[in-house]
């Protein structure tokens, strides 16, 4: 089997942040376009923060509990457990400083949006090392995410005030990050399929090159080893001779 087909593993915990993110941008864009916005605004600028502080603190007791769990700790290159505490101090200063933080949620949904940037462009990594052609759909959607996203720090927006672009900034980031997963699921599919196959060609043909080397070697011819008269004459000579 060869390089390009060796086995890619994902992680559960950063599928889950990747989806529930996506779906948060593009059901909050969604509603801000079709529902009341000030009622919408009101309700994120309330609770968004205590929700973040609240998932920060639940993938950090994953990492936790996985570290104990999985025995990572026999690994002195993992730091499971650090990166478990570390997003439960976030989340609990997310928590105890909502209103603080959240007059930085616009900052802060532009944050995200540069996360969710970089994961597809990491997508496209991966896509492009299993050869998939769609590698380059997913790295036009990073660069994309991640450049309107600096935009929008550099040029402060109120995004959950009903403005268009705000909207549309959500909704696009929401759907272009869950397409890109899509693209990466259908990607590794057809890797695994693909890398099935090849095993069981090689697997159908190993007994046949076998085969084929066994009887090469019973019809060998064997080896002729030529030696000069002259020397049969003198070894034979010599032998007489002894003693």
């Amino acid at each position: 089997m060869t390089k390009n087909y060796e086995e890619i593993k994902d992680s559960k915990v950063a599928l889950v942040a990747h989806i529930v993110a996506s779906l948060a941008y593009l059901a909050i864009g969604i509603c801000l376009l079709t529902l009341d916005a000030g009622f919408i605004s009101n309700l994120v600028y309330s609770f968004s923060v205590l929700g973040v502080g609240i998932l920060f603190i639940i993938f950090g007791a994953w990492y936790m509990i996985k570290y104990f769990f999985n025995h990572e700790y026999i690994k002195i290159s993992n730091y499971g457990f650090t990166m478990g505490v570390i997003l439960v101090i976030i989340g609990a200063l997310f928590i105890f400083k909502a209103n603080s933080i959240s007059t930085f949620i616009d900052a802060l949904v532009c944050l995200i949006g540069i996360v969710l940037g970089s994961v597809m462009l990491q997508q496209s990594f991966a896509l492009f090392h299993i050869q998939r052609g769609t590698w380059f759909i997913s790295l036009l959607f990073g660069l994309a995410a991640i450049g309107f996203s600096i935009f929008f720090i550099i040029t402060p927006i109120q995004f959950f005030s009903g403005d268009i672009y705000a909207c549309t900034y959500l909704i696009a980031i929401g759907a272009l990050s869950l397409f890109s997963l899509i693209l990466m699921a259908i990607g590794l599919k057809d890797h695994k399929n693909d890398s099935r196959k090849i095993y069981n060609r090689n697997m159908e043909e190993a007994p046949v090159t076998a085969k084929k080397a066994e009887d090469d070697s019973i019809f060998e011819d064997e080896p002729e080893v030529n030696i000069p008269e002259n020397n049969i004459s003198e070894v034979s000579s010599e032998s007489l001779f002894e003693d």
